[in-house]
């Protein structure tokens, strides 16, 4: 039996104690944007490190606790290995078929949030580091870990981290957050991903709410002001609109195209499990629509809060409004510069109070 084989066997046999595992690190909430969690998840994390023999640190920053572990192997090679422990908030929670955090096996399939990004990529490498162990007392080269918990709210503390510790995490090769397979049960490899500018976006025109009826036709409403700010980012053809965003961005190569055609197609399963009807700019599929969803940057608002929005009706006039905004980046594209020239953009259309 090859090597292969047998770990997939191994993986095969111990699949209910990963999905065990993995619904314990569920459970325990972790979201970063509202600090929820992470010291806990920290210690959850560095305790499943440690039951693999890993010498473990749980170093703290200015944000979320780090955990390191390290566990030396056969070869002077190093493997570096990135996760993140913190999760994206659940909310709306009414649609949820089952609590988020309450893990539940249905079809196959696991639900909860994290599974998939990012609980879910850590327990499956523990997992295959069990399989390596379970016919070699010694793993075939130095592994490190670095999981952080700030990366749902853009490991802002990551970069210092890594500036003070750059012996501590030195490595021959790096393997990032995720992996896994496709529809086709394909396994896939992620060469690179896009970066990010996230932005709130608020305005505000008066000092209370006041009633529709009082200030509709006289006061100035801060729902109306933010839309319209929020409108002249963005044209209906998806073209943003901020001067001199487009001009770092290059055009993929030949060789991109190449590697993009080659990639499955993926439009008829992207309907079928986003349930969107059509894609933008006219796109149906194929290399087209490949090539736009990896080296296409972005504008995306992510939510907008004004006025009332609960049950019934209640006739007010907002005072503030705010939204939250990202913008996805494509190489030679930089978050401070996108920022700057947001700002200008916003003055110059006349929306210096947003």
């Amino acid at each position: 039996m090859d090597d292969f084989a047998r770990i997939n066997n191994y993986l095969d046999a111990h699949l209910d104690k990963s999905i065990t595992e993995l619904s314990r690190l569920v459970t325990q909430p972790s979201v970063s944007a509202q600090n929820w969690g992470l010291t806990e998840c920290a210690d959850l994390v560095a305790d499943m490190l440690h039951a693999r023999g890993f010498d473990i640190q749980i170093i703290t920053t200015d944000g979320a606790p780090v955990v390191f572990g390290e566990r030396s192997g056969r070869s002077d090679k190093t493997l570096l290995i990135y996760n993140h422990y913190d999760v994206q908030p659940p909310e709306p929670l009414d649609l949820w078929d089952s609590p988020p955090f309450e893990p539940s096996l249905r079809d196959g399939k696991l639900y909860g949030r994290g599974v998939a990004d990012d609980k879910g990529p850590i327990v499956s490498r523990l997992l295959a580091i069990d399989a390596l162990l379970e016919h070699d007392a010694e793993l075939p080269c130095n592994i490190k870990f670095i999981i952080e918990g700030e990366e749902e709210t853009s490991s802002v503390h990551l970069h210092d981290f890594v500036e003070q510790n750059q012996e501590m995490l030195s490595a021959d090769a790096c393997i990032w957050e995720f992996g896994g397979v496709d529809h086709r049960e394909t396994p896939m490899q992620y060469l690179g991903l896009r970066g990010i500018c996230y932005v709130e976006l608020s305005v505000e025109t008066a000092k209370v709410d006041t009633h529709s009826g009082t200030g509709g036709s006289i006061f100035p409403n801060a729902a109306w002001r933010l839309v319209w700010a929020l409108r002249s980012l963005k044209g209906s053809d998806g073209r943003i609109r901020i001067s001199g965003f487009y001009n770092p961005v290059k055009q993929p190569s030949p060789r991109d195209r190449q590697y993009m055609a080659a990639l499955p197609e993926v439009a008829a399963e992207y309907k079928e499990r986003y349930g969107v009807k059509y894609f933008l700019k006219g796109l149906t599929g194929g290399v087209d629509l490949r090539i736009a969803e990896v080296f296409e940057p972005t504008c995306t608002i992510c939510g907008l809060t004004s006025g009332y929005q609960g049950p019934g009706s209640k006739t007010v006039l907002p005072a503030r409004a705010s939204a939250k905004v990202d913008f996805r980046l494509v190489p030679d594209q930089h978050p401070l510069e996108i920022l700057d020239q947001l700002r200008k953009h916003l003055d110059n259309q006349g929306f210096d109070d947003v």
